[in-house]
Protein backbone atom coordinates (compact mmCIF):
# COMPACT_ATOMS: atom_id res chain seq x y z
CA UNK A 1 0.00 0.00 0.00
CA UNK A 2 1.46 3.37 -1.15
CA UNK A 3 1.10 6.35 1.68
CA UNK A 4 1.25 9.75 0.96
CA UNK A 5 4.29 10.80 1.99
CA UNK A 6 3.56 14.23 3.39
CA UNK A 7 5.87 15.25 6.67
CA UNK A 8 4.14 16.75 9.67
CA UNK A 9 6.35 19.98 8.53
CA UNK A 10 5.22 20.15 4.93
CA UNK A 11 1.06 19.68 6.43
CA UNK A 12 1.58 23.03 8.89
CA UNK A 13 2.60 26.41 7.24
CA UNK A 14 0.83 27.89 9.89
CA UNK A 15 2.20 28.96 13.59
CA UNK A 16 1.66 27.25 16.58
CA UNK A 17 -1.79 28.00 18.58
CA UNK A 18 -3.13 27.91 22.22
CA UNK A 19 -4.20 24.25 23.23
CA UNK A 20 -6.81 23.27 25.80
CA UNK A 21 -4.29 20.34 26.16
CA UNK A 22 -1.87 19.67 28.96
CA UNK A 23 1.07 19.97 27.47
CA UNK A 24 2.44 16.98 29.71
CA UNK A 25 -0.29 14.71 27.88
CA UNK A 26 0.85 12.02 25.19
CA UNK A 27 -1.61 10.16 23.46
CA UNK A 28 -0.85 6.84 22.08
CA UNK A 29 -1.47 5.98 18.92
CA UNK A 30 -0.69 2.56 18.34
CA UNK A 31 3.14 2.57 18.61
CA UNK A 32 3.04 6.47 17.51
CA UNK A 33 3.05 8.96 20.62
CA UNK A 34 0.94 11.90 19.40
CA UNK A 35 2.17 14.58 22.18
CA UNK A 36 0.40 17.64 21.99
CA UNK A 37 2.69 19.60 20.07
CA UNK A 38 1.87 16.95 17.04
CA UNK A 39 -1.87 17.06 17.82
CA UNK A 40 -1.99 21.26 17.50
CA UNK A 41 0.34 21.06 14.31
CA UNK A 42 -1.78 18.62 12.65
CA UNK A 43 -5.21 20.59 13.60
CA UNK A 44 -3.17 23.61 12.32
CA UNK A 45 -2.93 21.06 8.80
CA UNK A 46 -6.92 20.84 9.50
CA UNK A 47 -7.57 24.75 9.97
CA UNK A 48 -5.48 25.36 6.51
CA UNK A 49 -7.45 23.65 4.41
CA UNK A 50 -10.65 25.04 6.37
CA UNK A 51 -9.79 28.35 5.34
CA UNK A 52 -9.31 26.66 1.87
CA UNK A 53 -12.72 26.28 2.24
CA UNK A 54 -13.93 29.72 3.12
CA UNK A 55 -11.90 31.45 -0.07
CA UNK A 56 -14.46 28.75 -2.08
CA UNK A 57 -17.50 30.14 -0.02
CA UNK A 58 -17.81 27.14 1.94
CA UNK A 59 -18.38 26.54 5.30
CA UNK A 60 -14.84 26.17 6.57
CA UNK A 61 -13.94 22.69 7.76
CA UNK A 62 -10.65 21.07 7.12
CA UNK A 63 -9.71 17.54 7.73
CA UNK A 64 -6.44 15.40 8.04
CA UNK A 65 -5.65 11.76 8.17
CA UNK A 66 -2.63 10.75 9.74
CA UNK A 67 -0.44 7.54 10.19
CA UNK A 68 2.83 7.14 11.94
CA UNK A 69 3.42 10.76 11.29
CA UNK A 70 2.29 11.38 8.07
CA UNK A 71 -0.62 12.55 6.38
CA UNK A 72 -2.70 9.83 4.20
CA UNK A 73 -5.83 12.03 3.08
CA UNK A 74 -6.97 15.87 3.73
CA UNK A 75 -9.87 17.22 2.64
CA UNK A 76 -11.84 20.23 3.07
CA UNK A 77 -15.67 20.84 2.66
CA UNK A 78 -16.92 21.24 -1.00
CA UNK A 79 -20.97 20.40 -0.56
CA UNK A 80 -21.57 23.48 -2.73
CA UNK A 81 -18.74 23.95 -4.98
CA UNK A 82 -19.55 19.61 -5.78
CA UNK A 83 -23.05 19.78 -5.31
CA UNK A 84 -22.62 16.71 -3.33
CA UNK A 85 -24.77 16.18 0.00
CA UNK A 86 -21.92 14.16 1.37
CA UNK A 87 -18.70 16.18 0.54
CA UNK A 88 -17.98 17.50 3.91
CA UNK A 89 -14.23 17.73 5.01
CA UNK A 90 -14.30 13.97 6.81
CA UNK A 91 -15.40 12.34 3.77
CA UNK A 92 -13.15 14.04 1.52
CA UNK A 93 -10.18 13.23 3.82
CA UNK A 94 -11.40 9.81 3.89
CA UNK A 95 -11.70 9.61 -0.21
CA UNK A 96 -8.44 11.49 -0.78
CA UNK A 97 -6.83 8.10 1.19
CA UNK A 98 -9.00 6.08 -0.83
CA UNK A 99 -8.05 7.15 -4.00
CA UNK A 100 -4.14 7.05 -3.14
CA UNK A 101 -4.23 3.62 -1.90
CA UNK A 102 -7.07 1.62 -3.69
CA UNK A 103 -7.79 0.68 0.02
CA UNK A 104 -11.17 1.44 1.89
CA UNK A 105 -9.55 0.05 5.63
CA UNK A 106 -7.60 3.16 7.23
CA UNK A 107 -4.20 1.51 8.48
CA UNK A 108 -4.43 0.47 12.18
CA UNK A 109 -3.49 3.41 14.47
CA UNK A 110 -4.76 6.34 11.98
CA UNK A 111 -5.83 9.30 13.40
CA UNK A 112 -8.29 12.90 12.40
CA UNK A 113 -8.21 15.80 12.96
CA UNK A 114 -10.75 17.55 12.22
CA UNK A 115 -11.91 21.48 12.77
CA UNK A 116 -15.38 20.78 14.10
CA UNK A 117 -16.86 17.37 15.77
CA UNK A 118 -18.08 15.21 13.03
CA UNK A 119 -21.74 15.05 12.19
CA UNK A 120 -23.63 11.44 12.30
CA UNK A 121 -22.74 10.76 8.47
CA UNK A 122 -19.06 11.39 9.28
CA UNK A 123 -18.95 9.47 12.35
CA UNK A 124 -20.68 6.36 10.74
CA UNK A 125 -18.17 6.32 7.11
CA UNK A 126 -15.04 6.80 9.93
CA UNK A 127 -15.83 3.80 12.06
CA UNK A 128 -16.37 1.85 8.84
CA UNK A 129 -13.18 2.87 7.72
CA UNK A 130 -11.71 1.47 11.11
CA UNK A 131 -10.47 4.72 12.26
CA UNK A 132 -8.75 4.69 16.10
CA UNK A 133 -8.15 7.79 16.91
CA UNK A 134 -10.13 11.05 16.52
CA UNK A 135 -9.18 14.78 17.38
CA UNK A 136 -11.40 17.47 17.20
CA UNK A 137 -11.68 21.55 17.56
CA UNK A 138 -14.93 22.69 18.24
CA UNK A 139 -17.70 20.78 19.32
CA UNK A 140 -21.19 20.44 17.46
CA UNK A 141 -23.34 23.24 18.68
CA UNK A 142 -26.27 21.14 18.56
CA UNK A 143 -25.17 18.14 19.95
CA UNK A 144 -26.47 15.89 16.96
CA UNK A 145 -22.79 14.53 15.71
CA UNK A 146 -20.10 12.04 17.65
CA UNK A 147 -21.15 13.06 21.18
CA UNK A 148 -24.46 11.59 20.30
CA UNK A 149 -22.71 8.50 19.34
CA UNK A 150 -19.81 8.14 21.94
CA UNK A 151 -21.80 5.76 24.30
CA UNK A 152 -23.17 3.80 22.48
CA UNK A 153 -19.80 3.76 20.28
CA UNK A 154 -17.37 2.35 23.23
CA UNK A 155 -20.82 0.01 24.19
CA UNK A 156 -19.64 -1.69 21.17
CA UNK A 157 -23.19 -1.46 19.00
CA UNK A 158 -20.46 -0.74 16.24
CA UNK A 159 -18.01 -3.06 14.35
CA UNK A 160 -15.12 -0.64 15.69
CA UNK A 161 -14.97 1.41 18.57
CA UNK A 162 -12.17 4.20 18.58
CA UNK A 163 -9.33 4.15 20.97
CA UNK A 164 -8.34 7.22 21.68
CA UNK A 165 -11.12 10.20 21.06
CA UNK A 166 -10.21 14.48 22.36
CA UNK A 167 -12.38 17.24 21.40
CA UNK A 168 -11.32 21.14 22.00
CA UNK A 169 -7.93 21.19 20.03
CA UNK A 170 -7.63 24.32 19.15
CA UNK A 171 -11.04 25.24 19.80
CA UNK A 172 -10.77 29.00 19.81
CA UNK A 173 -9.55 29.11 16.50
CA UNK A 174 -11.91 26.71 15.07
CA UNK A 175 -14.89 27.96 16.17
CA UNK A 176 -13.70 31.49 15.75
CA UNK A 177 -13.12 30.69 11.79
CA UNK A 178 -17.00 29.15 11.92
CA UNK A 179 -18.39 31.93 13.55
CA UNK A 180 -16.63 34.46 11.41
CA UNK A 181 -17.83 32.98 8.09
CA UNK A 182 -20.83 32.70 9.40
CA UNK A 183 -21.31 36.20 10.82
CA UNK A 184 -19.80 37.53 6.90
CA UNK A 185 -22.68 35.40 5.39
CA UNK A 186 -25.47 36.94 7.46
CA UNK A 187 -24.00 40.62 6.61
CA UNK A 188 -23.96 39.54 2.93
CA UNK A 189 -27.32 38.17 2.94
CA UNK A 190 -28.52 41.19 4.78
CA UNK A 191 -26.86 43.58 2.62
CA UNK A 192 -28.79 42.23 -0.64
CA UNK A 193 -31.45 44.55 -1.56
Amino acid sequence: MELVDTQVSEACGATRGSSSLPPSTTYKNDDFLVTPDLTEQFMLAALSLAEEARVLDEVPIGAVLVHEGRVIGKGHNLRETSGRTTAHAEIQALEDYNQRTKEWRLPAGTSLFVTIEPCMMCTGALLWARLDNLYFGAPDPKGAGLSLFTNLIQQGLFDHKLSEMQGGVLRESCSGLLSSYFKNKRSRRAAKP
